[in-house]
This record gives structure tokens, sequence and C-alpha cells, in this order.
């Protein structure tokens, strides 16, 4: 009989639990394995669907702190290309090195929080620095918005993957109960048909699936789903 691990994504184990509880209902022997295991599958599934809804939940947030990001990032290349402009007129460089004291390249490169920290102090010196001033008058409103924006967006985001993690954490502990209530049935099918290898293969699928926990967007250390007779040797690090 093949048995599962914990390493193995929560699909191609509830199909092993699916067709498991279908022959334990075959006989009034194996009533009692299948009510005692039918809790940890329905766990499991409703634990993966939980995790799938999540990642799916993460996608709009995602997508909105990267266009906010392209959004800010725009604002502040506008900033540039005034001072760019105002420093023409002038004959000089004094109002960019004002705003932009180490060039353009480090106000746009970070992406995330460090985005924001990035235009905060932009936004001080922009604020502060008195050869500015005709920049802030016309793009300052404009750096704020974008920078509420931004951060708003990235709480969001920050929240749909706390969100995911604690899916991804209540999977992984209704995994562990299914492998071990699989386990558990293993060896009493054993005991209860002892040396009927034939008969004991009746309970339990051929798992064909490969697929990890890491593939099915899990954190979790790919490793072979061959015959492993051990739940704790397949324990997650």
């Amino acid at each position: 009989m093949q048995t599962v691990t914990v390493t193995m994504a929560s699909r191609p184990l509830l199909k092993a639990g699916k067709y498991h509880l279908a022959a334990l209902g075959r006989g009034q022997e194996t009533q009692g394995l299948a009510t005692a295991f039918k809790p940890a599958q329905e766990a499991l599934d409703s634990a993966r669907t939980a995790r799938e809804k999540a990642e799916d939940a993460l996608a709009e947030p995602r997508t909105l702190a990267r266009f906010a990001e392209m959004a800010l990032e725009v604002i502040v290349r506008d900033i540039a290309s005034k001072a760019h402009e105002l420093d023409r007129k002038a004959g000089g460089d004094l109002i960019f090195k004002a705003i932009f004291p180490s060039g353009l390249d480090p106000e746009v490169r970070p992406r995330g929080a460090g985005q924001v920290t990035a235009a905060i102090a932009l936004r001080g010196r922009l604020d502060s620095q008195p050869a500015a001033a005709p920049v802030k008058a016309l793009l300052l409103k404009d750096l704020d918005a974008a920078l509420a924006a931004l951060g708003s967006a990235l709480e969001s985001r920050r929240m749909a993957e706390q969100a995911l993690g604690l899916a991804r954490a209540a999977e992984d502990g209704a995994r562990e109960t299914f492998v071990s209530s699989y386990d558990s049935n293993a060896g009493a099918i054993r005991q209860m048909f002892p040396r009927n290898r034939p008969r004991q293969d009746l309970y339990f699928d051929t798992i064909r699936a490969e697929q990890t926990v890491a593939e099915d967007g899990q954190a979790a250390e790919p490793t072979s789903t061959g015959t492993s007779t051990s739940t704790t040797e397949a324990k997650k690090p």
C-alpha cells in the first residue's frame, strides 16, 4: 500500500482520501475507520479551499500596489523633469541638485516600502529647500496624493499576504492531521487483514501525482512521495 506524506500537495491527498472513504464504506467492519477519518478529509478540503481563496484575494492588492508604485515614480520623474526645465532657464543645476542630491536613480529604483521611504525623503527636500520652491508649488500636491495611494495599496497588500500566510498555516495543520489519520487507518487495516496484502491494498488508491506542497504555493521543500512508511520522517523543517 502506498502511504502519504505532509510534503504532498493537498489535491492528491484529498483524492486519495476520497477513495479511502469510499473503500472503507464497502464493509461493516471498516465503517468505524471511515467515521474517524472523515473529519480529517473535510478539514483538509476546507483548508485547501480557504488557502486558494486567499491566494486569489491577493491578486487585486498586488496589482494596485504595482500600479501605485508606477504612479509615484511618474510623479518623481515629473519633478525631476520640471527641475531640469527650470534649471535650463536659469542656466545651472541648482534646483535639481537641491531636490535630487544623489541623482534621480536612487529615488526611482526602490520598490514597495523602500519607495515610500525614498519619496518621503524627497518630499522633505522639496518642502524645505528654498531653491525647490517653484517645483513644490507645482507638484507637491501630486506627490502627496501618490504617496498616500501607495501607502494604502501596500497596507492592503500586506494584509492580504498576512491572510494568505494564516491560511497556509491552517492548511499545513490540516494536512498533518490528514496524514496522521491516514497512516493510523493503514495500521488498522493491516491488523484487520493480516498477511492479506491484496485485501489491504483495496482500501488505498495508487497516488500518481508528484506535486509537492512547495509546487502548490506553499513553503515546503520538495521531497519524494514514493512509499515512505513514516509520517514523522516526512515532517517539514
